[in-house]
């Protein structure tokens, strides 16, 4: 995903008790772009995929021998559509936001658990509801499978929802691991160790073996901005992330490498580096990255309709076409779920009073 924002994105966690001028000073525009080239990737990597297929995109640089020519060009365009990568991005850049959020409000675990929970379920769900009663629309899901969806219970019609599953539990024990920590150093370091750890023994399941981004967004702070602001080592991180799949293929190992590079492209974004992730068109798709996200379903089923009539031969062609329509008709599906749905839903959510020990939230003005 992602998919949710921040002082970065469409989820702006503002608390009550944090004036509206403070919280704008705080949002990073940079941030918000990259949210936008993230989502673009994902849709452009799942373009590919409608194209070419499962074992075209699960395959890596050892397969090349055996392949035609067509389709290693094929899988190399991909590489500069890293999806996996860029949801790698996503969990990191939550992980960063959330925390920064975590330190800038100076949150207490049990007091401000209710109020943090509200926000997260205003932020996530209203939209997920929302696509799918779009998407039960067009499909003939029974009432149970749509319900499960809709409260990202199950991925079964929209298979992107699997990285919200992994927001909604991650972004709660991320919490859980502020309030154990505070922030002190070898607290996070021994967490982010332990959630490594965690990922050899419960191997396939998504749940703990993508939390590691989510304390390594955390962790950004620790890094030295001497290495943020050094542009060799962001552009080393920007070819990890396109070109590792495609040399290592879709594993764990190839995860490891990606969590590191995303991690310095966050931390060099949040520094002011790549200038050119703040400029109006990228930042209008961080804007409506999370419903576009969640939507491209819709442009990628009118972009295969259109390639089973033209039944073109070349995959070149083939990819370029379910690309291009893809994305143009799932971005005014996506503003119109942003000013109608997420927008008003994030304005609308309430302040909860913090809990005992706690100061009383102050009412907005």
């Amino acid at each position: 995903m992602l998919l949710q924002t921040e002082t970065t994105s469409p989820d702006p966690q503002v608390n009550s008790s944090v004036p509206a001028d403070a919280a704008a000073a705080s949002r990073n525009p940079g941030l918000d772009g990259l949210r936008g080239v993230a989502a673009l990737s994902v849709a452009l990597g799942h373009s590919v995929l409608q194209v070419g297929g499962i074992g075209l995109w699960g395959s890596r640089l050892r397969d090349f021998p055996a392949m035609p020519w067509t389709d290693i060009l094929v899988r190399l365009i991909s590489a500069l559509a890293p999806s996996d990568a860029a949801v790698i991005v996503f969990f990191v850049l939550s992980g960063h936001v959330l925390w920064s959020s975590f330190q800038r409000k100076n949150l207490r675990f049990l007091a401000d658990l209710p109020d943090y929970a509200c926000a997260r379920l205003y932020r996530l769900f209203p939209l997920a509801i929302a696509s799918g009663l779009l998407l039960g629309l067009s499909l003939e899901a029974s009432a149970r499978d749509l319900a499960l969806n809709m409260l990202l219970l199950s991925h079964s019609l929209n298979g992107v929802l699997w990285s919200l599953q992994v927001e909604v539990v991650a972004s709660l024990s991320l919490f859980a691991v502020w309030g154990v920590t505070r922030a002190t150093t070898w607290k996070l370091l021994l967490a982010f160790a332990i959630s490594m750890g965690a990922t050899a023994a419960f191997r396939g399941n998504p749940y703990i073996v993508f939390f590691p981004a989510f304390i390594l967004g955390a962790s950004i702070s620790l890094v030295p901005v001497r290495i943020l602001q050094r542009r060799w080592i962001v552009a080393a991180a920007i070819t990890v992330l396109i070109l590792t799949n495609v040399i290592l293929g879709h594993g764990g190992i190839t995860r490891c490498f990606e969590m590191a590079a995303a991690t310095i492209l966050v931390g060099a974004v949040s520094r002011g580096q790549l200038q050119f992730l703040r400029s109006r068109t990228i930042m209008f798709l961080g804007a409506i990255s999370y419903p576009f996200y969640l939507t491209h379903w819709v442009g990628l089923a009118a972009a295969g309709w259109i390639m089973d009539q033209l039944s073109l031969g070349s995959p070149y062609v083939g990819v370029a076409i379910t690309a291009v329509v893809s994305v143009t008709l799932t971005i005014p599906v996506a503003w119109l779920l942003h000013v109608g749905v997420e927008t008003p839903a994030l304005k609308a959510r309430p302040r909860l009073p913090r809990g005992p020990g706690g100061r009383p939230a102050r009412l907005r003005t």
